[in-house]
C-alpha cells in the first residue's frame, strides 16, 4: 500500500538523490531551487512510500483549500521511479485525493511536465488525470526545436545572422563564476527595462534570487549575452539546462538590439552550441500566451517558428476532491 508524508526540511537528502535519479525529474525540483521563493508559497510538497521505499514526489503548494502542483515552477506533477509500475500510479491518486480530502483541500491544480523533459517515458499521470474526472483549465503552447532532426531556420534569419557576424557582432558566455555574475548583471539591465515599457511587468526573479541560483546551479543555469562591435551587450537570454532539454527561460534585446535583429544572431548561435551537446535532445523557447492564458501572442510564436521550433501542449488539470 502507498504511504503519504508531508515532506519536511530533514529529508532534503532524500528528496534530492531522487530527484537525480528519477525518470522525470529536473534540477527544478530540488529543494534548493524550490525553496529560493520559499517565503511566497505555504509549501505542502509530498513523498510517496511503498514498503518503505521511495516511490514519488509531488512538489506542490497550498493556498487556501487549493493544493497545486506547483504555482513557482514552470512544470509540475508526480515526479516519479523508473520502478513505479502504471497500477501503483493508480493507486498514488487514490491515496492523494484521500489525503486531500482529510485534509480540507478541495481542489488540486496539476500543472502537468511536458513530455520532452521525460528522461524515460512518464504519461502515466495522464491516464490517471482522466480516470479520475479531471478537467483541463489551460492549455498552454510551448514551441520547441528537436535537435536531432533537420533544423528549418529561415533563410531571412540565417541572412541576418551571418551579417551581423561579418559586422563584429558575437556571442559571449561567462567562463568564470564572476564572469557570469557579470554578465546577468547587464542582462538583467536589459530585461526589466524592456518588460517595465513594454508591459509595465518586472522578471519572475529578482536579480539576486537569479544569481544566488545561478551559484547554486551554475551547470543548469547559463547567461548567454549578443554583442556589439564597440563591445557593449545589446541582447541576451537566460538558459535553464536540465537533462535533455535546453530552455530560454529569458530573452530580451536593447532598443539597438531589436533594431540590428541581434536576437537572429543570439538564437542561431545558440541553436549551434546546443547540436553539439550529446545530451541535450530539444531547445524549449517557452510559451507565447497573452495575458489572459488562451490567445497567442502571433508576432512571438511566429519569430519562434521562423527558427524552426513547433509546437508542444502544457496543460493544467483540475481534480475536485471529493
Amino acid at each position: 500500500m502507498i504511504h503519504i508524508v508531508r515532506y519536511t526540511a530533514d529529508k532534503k537528502a532524500e528528496w534530492d538523490s531522487f530527484v537525480r535519479e528519477s525518470k522525470n525529474g529536473t534540477f527544478l525540483f530540488m529543494r534548493d531551487y524550490m525553496e529560493y521563493h520559499a517565503d511566497r508559497f505555504d509549501d505542502y510538497s509530498l513523498m510517496y512510500y511503498k514498503d518503505n521505499n521511495l516511490l514519488s514526489l509531488l512538489p506542490a503548494n497550498k493556498r487556501g483549500e487549493v493544493l497545486w502542483s506547483h504555482q513557482g515552477l514552470t512544470y509540475g506533477g508526480l515526479v516519479l521511479s523508473n520502478k513505479a509500475h502504471a497500477a501503483e500510479i493508480g493507486e498514488m491518486f487514490d491515496e492523494t485525493i484521500h489525503f486531500l480530502h482529510e485534509a480540507g483541500i478541495k481542489e488540486w491544480y496539476y500543472k502537468q511536465m511536458p513530455t520532452v523533459y521525460h528522461k524515460q517515458p512518464s504519461e502515466d499521470d495522464s491516464y490517471w488525470l482522466w480516470r479520475n474526472g479531471a478537467e483541463t483549465i489551460e492549455c498552454n503552447l510551448m514551441s520547441a526545436i528537436n535537435l536531432h532532426s533537420e533544423l528549418h531556420i529561415s533563410p531571412s534569419r540565417r541572412n541576418n545572422s551571418n551579417k551581423l557576424k561579418r559586422e563584429g557582432w558575437k556571442i559571449v558566455e561567462g567562463q568564470t563564476e564572476e564572469e557570469e555574475q557579470a554578465l546577468l548583471e547587464e542582462f538583467w539591465e536589459i530585461l526589466t527595462r524592456n518588460l517595465h515599457d513594454k508591459y509595465d511587468s518586472k522578471p519572475v526573479h529578482t536579480l539576486e534570487e537569479m544569481k544566488r541560483l545561478q551559484k547554486l546551479f551554475p551547470n543548469n543555469i547559463r547567461c548567454i549575452g549578443v554583442i556589439s562591435p564597440e563591445g557593449t551587450m545589446e541582447g541576451g537570454t537566460v538558459i535553464y539546462l536540465s537533462d535533455q532539454v535546453a530552455r530560454t527561460q529569458y530573452m530580451s534585446a536593447s532598443p539597438r538590439g531589436k533594431k540590428s535583429k541581434a536576437m537572429d544572431l543570439l538564437i542561431t548561435e545558440t541553436i549551434k552550441a546546443f547540436e553539439w551537446v550529446d545530451e541535450c535532445n530539444v531547445i524549449d523557447f517557452g510559451t507565447s500566451m497573452e495575458d489572459d492564458s488562451v490567445h497567442l501572442k502571433e508576432p512571438l510564436i511566429q519569430q519562434k517558428e521562423g527558427f524552426g521550433a513547433r509546437g508542444i501542449a502544457c496543460r493544467t488539470y483540475k481534480l475536485r476532491i471529493r
